[in-house]
């Protein structure tokens, strides 16, 4: 296959469903009898209580080159990657694949249940294209490689998710393909076995496999692609490098996570609403409560210079917050705090009164706005979430707490592309050096082959 060909070649491909299995089964026989009189299909055209799972992807993919598709679930990437492996038909378009395709898109898919993964070797690599004598010189590496054992004679139906996977890939992946497709599934095993797959993939590449990556993970998309899709909706958002596609990606993530948990507090709010005293829970542990003392009604971001409140913020912009409090008796040596919580952790930070010199000695009854500016805060891209509280010293439980009473993104920045473990949350400036300690002219002890005791 020419280094100049494309091996992947989809232009303008789509693919569309119904809503109902009933609506499914109906335009399909509808469909089959047109085409049985000779009648010119509908396929590209949208029909009652269907959608576009697929609409308008169109890439070229070269031989030894990597894509990653990222997108969150429903956004057609699965559905793309089955049309590229013949699962479905395109409704409209055209697909090209040059060379024998590898692929693995669903744990366990294509294996027959009551089969040995011995047969179901020669079964799926008979798919593939292989012989049998083929199969015979790939056996023993395929049973190393996805280290089963003498698991290998158990009929699959007794596997594991993660001996589907293993199998799965050493199959697809050691049958030498030249286009070879996966979805997420090496997510189901061990690190270990993550590892060894990744380096046989880039050496794969490296052979001059075409490979489409689909996954949910940044590092996966980092590591092995040379560029990537952006998908929403079925549709292509952002055709590019794979930083970019992994910045896309992850603020589109953080503006649905946020978006979903003020649609989810609203809704609570609206069942259960505890904006009186006598409404509050005493005891610690409900997502709002206190004495009765101190109410607060509300939470708001601001931007610096724009009245209105939002809740995205670019990477290292300062966040303004205000807090509406209602205090109905006196107060003295009030401490007013809010913790911030991550997607993964809780109380990342603190925005303390009293840490950072600010005092009460005295509150009169009435209403009052809380304001507090974050300047350049440090956060990672993600979703964040505001939990505001009210005590005093020495009282031993709060006049005022609320979890989750407000929610903001931190959007990636586009000067620069912040890579870390994905449950990092905060960003550390700081500075690099790369310096010689040997000199050029001198020998380098540590690169000798001598044995130094």
């Amino acid at each position: 296959m020419s280094g100049f060909q494309p091996a992947i070649r989809a232009e303008g491909v789509s693919k569309k469903f119904g809503l109902t299995l009933r609506q499914s089964m109906k335009y399909g026989l509808r469909d089959v009898a047109r085409k049985l009189v000779g009648r010119s299909s509908t396929s590209g055209v949208l029909r009652e209580g269907e959608f576009w799972a697929v609409n308008d992807v169109s890439f070229e993919l070269r031989s030894g080159e990597a894509l990653g598709i990222m997108g969150v679930n429903g956004c057609g990437k699965t559905t793309l990657l089955r049309m590229l492996n013949g699962v479905y038909a395109p409704d409209t378009g055209r697909i090209q694949i040059r060379g024998r395709v590898g692929a693995l898109i669903a744990a366990g898919a294509g294996f027959a249940p009551m089969l040995t993964g011995r047969e179901n070797v020669y079964v799926n690599g008979a798919l593939l294209g292989l012989t049998t004598n083929e199969i015979n010189g790939l056996m023993d590496e395929i049973i190393a490689f996805s280290e089963l054992g003498h698991f290998i004679d158990l009929p699959v139906k007794n596997y594991s998710s993660g001996m589907y996977v293993r199998l799965g890939f050493a199959i697809a992946a050691l049958s030498r393909p030249d286009v070879l497709l996966m979805d997420e599934v090496l997510a189901v095993g061990d690190l270990n076995f993550q590892k060894k797959c990744f380096d046989h993939i880039l050496q794969l590449k490296r052979q001059g496999t075409a490979i489409i990556l689909v996954s949910h993970s940044p590092g996966a998309i980092w590591a092995v692609c040379d560029r990537g899709l952006f998908m929403d909706h079925g549709r292509t958002l952002l055709d590019g490098s794979a930083e970019d596609v992994i910045r896309a990606y992850d603020d589109q993530n953080s503006l649905n996570a946020t978006a979903a948990s003020i649609q989810f507090d609203h809704a609570v709010a609206a069942h259960d609403s505890l904006t009186t005293e006598t409404d509050l829970n005493a005891e610690y542990g409900h997502s709002k409560g206190g004495t009765g003392d101190i109410v607060c009604h509300s939470v708001q971001f601001f931007q610096l210079n724009n009245p209105k409140p939002c809740y995205e913020f670019g990477f290292q912009e300062s966040i303004t917050i205000n807090a509406e409090i209602e205090v109905t008796k006196p107060q003295e040596d009030l401490l007013l705090r809010f913790t911030i919580d991550a997607v993964h952790y809780r109380s990342i930070a603190t925005l303390d009164s009293y840490e950072q010199g600010f005092y009460l000695p005295q509150v009169s009854p009435g209403r009052y706005l809380i304001q507090v500016e974050i300047q350049s805060p440090n956060f990672r891209p993600g979703a964040y979430t505001i939990n505001p509280s009210i005590t005093k010293r020495g009282l031993g439980v709060h006049l005022f707490y609320w979890f989750g009473a407000g929610h903001f993104v931190v959007r990636n920045p586009i000067d620069k592309f912040l890579y870390s473990e994905p449950n990092a949350v905060m960003h550390l400036n700081c500075t690099f050096k790369f310096e010689s300690v040997c000199p050029v002219n001198q020998t380098d002890p540590f690169s000798s082959n001598e044995e130094f005791l």
